[in-house]
């Protein structure tokens, strides 16, 4: 009996921080977005798992031969700028606008191929997260043909609850902005000099 209480109280407890920690996200958070995305690892998770640090974010699909690969070599500039013991602090997600072609296996294959660590994440959802998400982030995309999609080359940097800290083009001086918050800020608290 004893035994149960305790263990029921602890579930509670569990519940209880649980719920809290879900109720700590504020209404402009992107991680309010609600839905199941799936890894390049083909594992399922949700947006709010992605609370507790800062994000790189932006929207791709493996297909792009144009501004896609740009964006992705511009998030990697941003991330050589993090010192390497801090690098662990921040994380790089890329989300394809292509779910019907871009399988778990594609994304793992445009990770491997892009040479990205284990900090990066790569999410396919369905139509309408993929949309849902686009909007929130201020994005626009559209279908031109089968394969080929106009869309905004925005990377956004996410604070550690989802809301939108900054935005900048994905282009090699575009990304700038970003690229200057990033070392300032990783810099300051790693107490390396610039």
């Amino acid at each position: 009996m004893k035994k149960s209480l305790i263990y029921l109280f602890s579930l509670i407890i569990c519940f209880s921080l649980q719920a809290q920690a879900e109720q700590a996200l504020p209404s402009d958070s992107i991680y309010q977005i609600e839905g199941t995305w799936q890894t390049e690892n083909n594992q399922s998770m949700q947006l709010k798992s992605l609370t507790g640090k800062p994000q790189l974010i932006a929207l791709v699909f493996t297909g792009c031969s144009t501004s896609c690969p740009v964006i992705v070599e511009s998030m990697k500039r941003v991330e050589s700028k993090v010192p390497a013991n801090m690098r662990d602090k921040i994380g790089f997600i890329l989300v394809t606008l292509t779910p019907e072609t871009d399988t778990a296996k594609q994304l793992k294959a445009f990770k491997d191929k892009k040479g990205l660590n284990k900090n990066w994440v790569m999410l396919r959802g369905n139509d309408v997260l993929v949309r849902t998400l686009s909007n929130a982030l201020n994005g626009r995309y559209k279908v031109i043909k089968e394969g080929d999609i106009a869309h905004s080359n925005t990377v956004t940097l996410l604070n550690n609850v989802g809301q939108i800290e900054m935005q900048a083009s994905g282009t090699a001086t575009g990304i700038k902005p970003i690229m200057d918050v990033i070392e300032q800020k990783y810099h300051n608290e790693s107490g390396e000099r610039k």
